[in-house]
């Protein structure tokens, strides 16, 4: 990773910002083959040069990809999954009754298994034909293959939208957000999990760049406010998969290890990021909207 250049971007793409308009940023880093500039109106981290949607859908469009067998743990993180998700639904409920769930980007279905054990009617759309189809059936959920807007699901029929770090990939963000608020019932709650700057190195990606925006808490929050929402709560924490973590440091097997460890080594997860908190460096920001009445 190059370090930071505090001058405008010669050479780079031009664009507004798509939160607050300005056109001035200012080199961020190099991940990769890839740059990311910073709004210098709001802050905001993207992509350069931007990818084209079409671009984007090609690269994601896995329709000729195995089926995967419904008995197998496709993710190998599956135990990992199933204690962060009960957490973050034991949250969820605690300030919403249980209802009609829809879950963006679900991909093998995780989140919404959990969902559908506690008795919450439960959606899901994801661009992954190979995912979907696993989470149709290993869990038997109900998932549309295909995007938001194409789901074309019915206004003010959700009582909760979550969003469990696929955010940062969308093209039109706030186009997504948007058509959340139409899907939300008035005062629904939308949760979005993003990656902060700070963990922006975590993610190298040598063809396509799959995160195209980088958020904190305060360029996360004008979006949702300008899509139509209040934001509710703020939660800080995470980082790098433990998977990940111990694959860089040289742990063969590693996810095995975690399955055999999980309880011990979530409580070690849960002390770094109390650690991580009070030093105010954030990996992770979960935050919890109110959807506003027009």
């Amino acid at each position: 990773m190059r370090p930071a250049r505090a001058i405008d971007t010669p050479g780079l793409e031009t664009r507004p910002c798509i939160l607050c308009g300005a056109v001035q940023s200012s080199h961020a880093l190099t991940l990769g083959r890839h740059d990311y500039v910073r709004c210098r109106g709001c802050g905001l981290l993207s992509v350069r040069p931007f990818p084209d949607i079409r671009d984007l859908l090609s690269f994601y469009d896995d329709r000729g990809g195995r089926h995967v067998d419904p008995s197998v743990d496709p993710s190998g993180e599956a135990k990992v999954h199933r204690v962060r998700f009960s957490e973050e639904l034991d949250r969820i409920e605690q300030d919403c009754r249980r209802g009609r769930v829809l879950d963006i980007g679900c991909a093998w279905g995780f989140f919404l298994a959990q969902c559908k054990e506690r008795g919450w009617d439960t959606k899901g759309v994801d661009l992954s034909h190979v995912q979907t189809d696993y989470a149709k059936r290993r869990f038997g959920l109900d998932v549309f293959t295909g995007s938001l807007h194409d789901a074309r699901f019915p206004a003010g029929h959700f009582d909760v939208v979550t969003m469990w770090h696929v955010f940062e990939h969308f093209h039109d963000p706030l186009g997504t957000l948007r058509e959340v608020r139409r899907v939300l019932k008035d005062d629904g709650t939308v949760v979005v999990a993003v990656p902060t700057p700070i963990s922006a190195p975590d993610y190298v990606f040598q063809s396509m760049p799959l995160h195209l925006y980088y958020y904190d808490e305060d360029t996360l929050g004008r979006a949702l406010r300008l899509a139509g929402f209040r934001v509710a709560k703020v939660f800080r924490g995470g980082g790098t998969g433990a998977a990940a973590l111990m694959e860089k440091v040289g742990i063969r097997n590693s996810r095995r290890l975690i399955g055999n460890h999980l309880t011990l080594l979530w409580k070690a997860k849960r002390v770094l990021q109390r650690a991580r908190c009070l030093a105010s460096i954030h990996k992770e920001i979960t935050i919890y909207a109110v959807a506003e009445e027009p």
